[in-house]
Parts: C-alpha cells; sequence; structure tokens
C-alpha cells in the first residue's frame, strides 16, 4: 500500500491560493480535505486543471462536497444567521474532499455523512 497523507486547508487558503498548489499535494498521494462546500466553479477550476496534468505517474481526481447545514432542523434565526455568515465569509458549511484517482477508490455521500473507500 502507498504511503497517504491527509492535508486539511482552510477554504479560505483554497480560495487565495492556487489550485496548482492542491494539484502539487494531489500528485504525492496526499487527500485534501477542505473545511467547507466549495462552489461549483471551483470545482470544475480543479478538475480542468487536473485534466492538463493526467499522465503515466497521475491518473487523476475523486472529488466530493457535503454540504453540512440542516436547514430543515433549524428554527428562522438559526437559517438567517446560516445565511449570513455564508454571505460575510464567502463559504458554505461543509467539507470537500479531493484525493487522487488511483488512491480513493470511491466517495459514497448520503445526506448524513461523506464515506470515503481506499483502494
Amino acid at each position: 500500500m502507498k504511503n497517504i497523507s491527509i492535508k486539511l486547508v482552510p477554504y479560505e487558503a483554497l480560495e487565495s491560493g492556487s489550485v496548482k498548489d492542491i494539484l502539487a499535494d494531489l500528485q504525492k498521494n496526499t487527500i485534501v480535505v477542505i473545511d467547507a462546500k466549495i462552489s461549483p466553479q471551483k470545482e470544475a477550476e480543479i478538475i480542468q486543471e487536473t485534466m492538463a496534468e493526467i499522465n503515466e505517474k497521475f491518473s487523476g481526481i475523486e472529488i466530493s462536497s457535503f454540504d453540512i447545514s440542516k436547514d430543515e432542523e433549524t428554527d428562522f434565526l438559526s437559517k438567517l444567521r446560516g445565511r449570513l455568515a455564508e454571505i460575510l465569509l464567502g463559504k458554505k458549511r461543509g467539507l470537500t474532499v479531493i484525493g487522487p484517482a488511483d488512491i480513493i477508490k470511491k466517495i459514497k455521500k448520503d445526506p448524513k455523512e461523506l464515506m470515503v473507500h481506499l483502494s
């Protein structure tokens, strides 16, 4: 089995930094966990950059975002606070997991959990 590392990245670092930094980690068998659900635009950017880097040594990535906000379980004031935080901070509560495709066999997502299966 390969040596695998897990790197926790603040959402703000991803937004202000380069996607190439994330790809460099992924090419070193590192699973990157971001502390927010990334936007579809940022996810598309990561996928686009990845496609340019695919070769015999790097087979691509698996990526999945998980939204942990529980709108149906909170009162109006809590919903308002959550939405205001999203607007002010620019991030949505959740997690995003990105890993090398040859290490991550499958990412299973359902409304209450995110499961990462390693190969």
